[in-house]
C-alpha cells in the first residue's frame, strides 16, 4: 500500500509532439473520460457514468466493469497513452498522482479536472465536482446526500462512547501509518477512536519502538490478498508488530480497496469500523 502512495514523474517532454483533442461542446458533458485513479474511477461509476470511461488507472478494479477498461499506467501514468485515447476529460487526485505528468497534459490541451483530497469532507467534494464535470450533478447530489447520511449515522452511534487509542497502518514493514490531515485520520476519529498519530500529518512511518510502547488499543489495518503474506510476516514471531503494545492492541481489518481509497466505499469502511470500536 505504502508504494501506491508515493508519487511518480512522468516526463513532460513526451508530450510535446502529441496532438491533444480539440475542445468542443462536448465539454460540458464530456463522453471519452479518463481517470488517474481507482477512488475516481469508482465515483464515475457511482454516478452511473461507467460507459464513458475510455481508460483508467493499473488499480482500476471496482466494479467489475472497470477491469475490462484500458489502462494507462499505474503508479506512473504514461502521458501518451492518455493521449492516445483522445479524452474530452481526465480526472485526477491532488495526492498520489505525478504532478508533473498533470501539468503536461494541461500543457497539451487535455482537459483535465483534479479532485481535492485529504479528508472526508474531501471525498464529498470530489463526488461534487466530478458530477459537475460530467453534466450530472443531480446524480452528485443524490450520491452526496447517501453518503452523507451514513456518515451522520456514524456520528450519532458513536457519540458518547469511549473512544480506544489506535492506529491504521496502511502497510506492515516499514509501518506506515496514518497520520494527521488525511481521510484516514477522519475515518479514525469519526468511527469512535483516538488517531494516537493526528499530531504527525500525511502517513508516517513508525518506528518498532513506537509501536511496542504506544498505549495502542485498536489497531485497523487492511486486507487484501496481496498483501496478506507482508501482513502474515509482520505479526509472525520476530516480525515486526511481533511484540509489545501493538502486538495486544485488538486488530480490526478492513477490506484494502474499501477503506485506503478516498471514494463512495469508504463511508461503508467508516460504518464497519464504527461497529468494531463498540
Amino acid at each position: 500500500m505504502s508504494r501506491k502512495l508515493i508519487p511518480v514523474l512522468a516526463s513532460a517532454a513526451i508530450l510535446v509532439g502529441c496532438r491533444a483533442p480539440e475542445r468542443s461542446a462536448a465539454a460540458a458533458s464530456p463522453r471519452r473520460v479518463v481517470t488517474l485513479a481507482p477512488n475516481l474511477t469508482e465515483i464515475v461509476f457511482a454516478l452511473g457514468a461507467g460507459d464513458r470511461l475510455v481508460g483508467a488507472s493499473e488499480y482500476s478494479d471496482y466494479p467489475d466493469a472497470a477491469r475490462s477498461i484500458p489502462r494507462v499506467g499505474g503508479l506512473e501514468v504514461d502521458p501518451e497513452k492518455v493521449v492516445a485515447l483522445r479524452p474530452d476529460l481526465v480526472l485526477a487526485i491532488a495526492e498520489g498522482n505525478a504532478q508533473s505528468a498533470v501539468r503536461a497534459l494541461q500543457a497539451a490541451g487535455v482537459p483535465v479536472a483534479v479532485t481535492p483530497s485529504g479528508s472526508l469532507d474531501a471525498v464529498l467534494e470530489s463526488v461534487r465536482l466530478v458530477a459537475d464535470r460530467l453534466g450530472v450533478p443531480d446524480a452528485g447530489t443524490r450520491l452526496i446526500a447517501t453518503l452523507s447520511q451514513k456518515r451522520a449515522a456514524v456520528r450519532a452511534a458513536v457519540s458518547g462512547r469511549r473512544r480506544p487509542n489506535a492506529v491504521l497502518l496502511v502497510w506492515p514493514d516499514p509501518p506506515q501509518a496514518a497520520g494527521g490531515r488525511t481521510f484516514l485520520d477522519d475515518v479514525l476519529t469519526e468511527a469512535g477512536a483516538t488517531n494516537l498519530l493526528a499530531d504527525r500529518p500525511g502517513w508516517p512511518i513508525v518506528s518498532r519502538e513506537y509501536l511496542a510502547t504506544a498505549p495502542i488499543e485498536l489497531l485497523v489495518t487492511p486486507q487484501s490478498v496481496e498483501a496478506r503474506a507482508a501482513w502474515d510476516a509482520a505479526f509472525a514471531p520476530g516480525g515486526i508488530l511481533s511484540t509489545g503494545s501493538v502486538s495486544r492492541a485488538r486488530r480490526v481489518r478492513l477490506d484494502e480497496a474499501a477503506l485506503t481509497r478516498p471514494g463512495p466505499r469508504v463511508f461503508g469502511a467508516l460504518a464497519e469500523l464504527a461497529e468494531a470500536t463498540r
